[in-house]
């Protein structure tokens, strides 16, 4: 009788052990949620067919975006997972900020090239953490212009490599 009742019932019964789950995984998308709500604000005059939910949600990207004269105006929260440092702590600053003693000036220039050009890139570059460790870092960067075509942000998607 009871296996009759739980078969016609719509909701399904799980194991407790996936509430565990279930709410690290609110959790997560919770700290998203502020991401999310900034970026909505900083992108909706952008030209930028890219999804960035996905980098950001999906592919746990670390996102960075900084003005034409690559000064970083916004850092996702994640950023202190990967590298050490909070948002706080890199707004202002260059991205170079994350270079160091080994970092190949060949692929710095790379990025340097790219970003005069206007022009997307990916690579993976060693950076350096608030701990000065050394890490390699893969960026998906892309300029950003405006509906009107001016180039008005840079944005990357980083993770650790």
């Amino acid at each position: 009788m009871m296996a009759e009742y739980y078969n016609n019932m719509s909701a399904c019964s799980v194991p407790l052990l996936s509430w565990e789950f279930y709410a690290e995984y609110l959790a997560a998308l919770d700290t998203f949620k502020d991401d999310l709500g900034v970026l909505k604000k900083l992108t909706k005059n952008w030209n930028f067919s890219r999804n960035y939910h996905e980098e950001f949600i999906d592919k746990q990207s670390v996102i960075v975006i900084t003005n034409p004269n690559l000064k970083i105006v916004y850092a996702s929260k994640n950023i202190e997972k990967l590298n050490g440092y909070t948002p706080k702590e890199v707004i202002g600053n260059s991205p170079k900020m994350f270079q160091g003693r080994d970092t190949c000036s060949k692929t710095s220039a790379k990025v340097r090239t790219a970003i005069d050009n206007e022009a997307p890139f990916e690579i993976s570059i060693l950076n350096y953490r608030k701990d000065d460790t050394p890490y390699y870092c893969l960026i998906k960067g892309f300029p950003v212009h405006d509906k009107r075509g001016k180039l008005v942000n840079y944005i990357a998607f980083e993770k650790a490599a």
